[in-house]
């Protein structure tokens, strides 16, 4: 009986998964995220329209050469959970691994906060003055409520990413009806170049940067994926070229008549 409890017992679960609910959602919310609605509009104002598209080129140059070279591991072995930690183990070695998945780590954990103060910040503009509070409180209060389904499962948080996507669809139909309905050829053309007193390149090349790294929260779900040897490169491609056009598209309203509006 013992020895057929571990033989079960080492029997992996199979994912629930697919490319679009494991892989796309997640990497293309995290894209599509705090530097577009917060940052993308001072870059484009500091470094005028056509610095900022060099900006995104060279930016998002990184992450497609990032995920060709996922597609390739992701084809080449079998995946199983872990994310970048196992890809990168198991490709160079379980010292560069383990080394790496520390930084990994650290890195996500810093990432949660950045998107919850990001989060705050918007939502603590949108406030009342009689019902203003602190960013930090709205941050706080989203790092709770999100650990709330992380414990639940990647079921309840896919659940909750519909949502998301949702609000986030609905946010850049309203950004692009309002902007292209205000559309100003004189301010887009004065917008253009770099403005008297802008910030320096690579600064705001650092600024913007976050915003292509988002495409790893798909490699994240690995272990919760039916074909990941198939969903990885699908589903990190799509969302890495759709934000491509996203960004490219946002720029141009925002160098136009929504600078104006500001």
């Amino acid at each position: 009986m013992e020895k057929l409890r571990a033989k079960t017992a080492r029997v992996p679960v199979k994912g629930s998964l697919g490319t679009f609910s494991g892989v796309f959602t997640p990497s293309i919310l995290t894209i599509l995220g705090i530097i577009l609605f917060l940052r993308l509009g001072y870059v484009v104002g500091s470094a005028g329209l056509f610095y900022t598209l060099i900006i995104i080129t060279l930016a998002n140059a990184i992450s497609v050469l990032t995920s060709i070279s996922l597609s390739a591991i992701a084809t080449n072995i079998r995946v199983k959970g872990g994310g970048d930690y196992y890809l990168i183990s198991r490709t160079l070695g379980l010292e560069y691994g383990g080394a790496i998945g520390i930084v990994l780590f650290l890195a996500q954990s810093v990432s949660v906060g950045f998107y919850c103060i990001g989060f705050g910040e918007a939502l603590a503009s949108m406030l009342p003055p009689d019902l203003r509070v602190g960013s930090q409180v709205i941050a706080a209060a989203a790092v709770s409520f999100l650990f709330v389904f992380a414990w639940l499962g990647a079921d309840w948080a896919t659940r909750l990413q519909y949502v998301v996507m949702g609000l986030l669809v609905a946010a850049l139909f309203s950004f692009f009806a309002g902007g292209l309905v205000r559309w100003d050829r004189a301010i887009f053309a004065a917008n253009w170049l770099t403005p008297t007193g802008g910030s320096n390149f690579w600064l705001l090349f650092a600024i913007f940067f976050p915003a292509v790294t988002g495409f790893t929260q798909g490699v994240s779900m690995s272990g919760d994926l039916k074909d990941p040897g198939r969903s990885l490169p699908l589903g990190t491609f799509l969302a890495v070229g759709i934000s491509i056009l996203v960004y490219y598209s946002v720029a141009v309203v925002f160098a136009g008549p929504y600078l104006a509006a500001l």
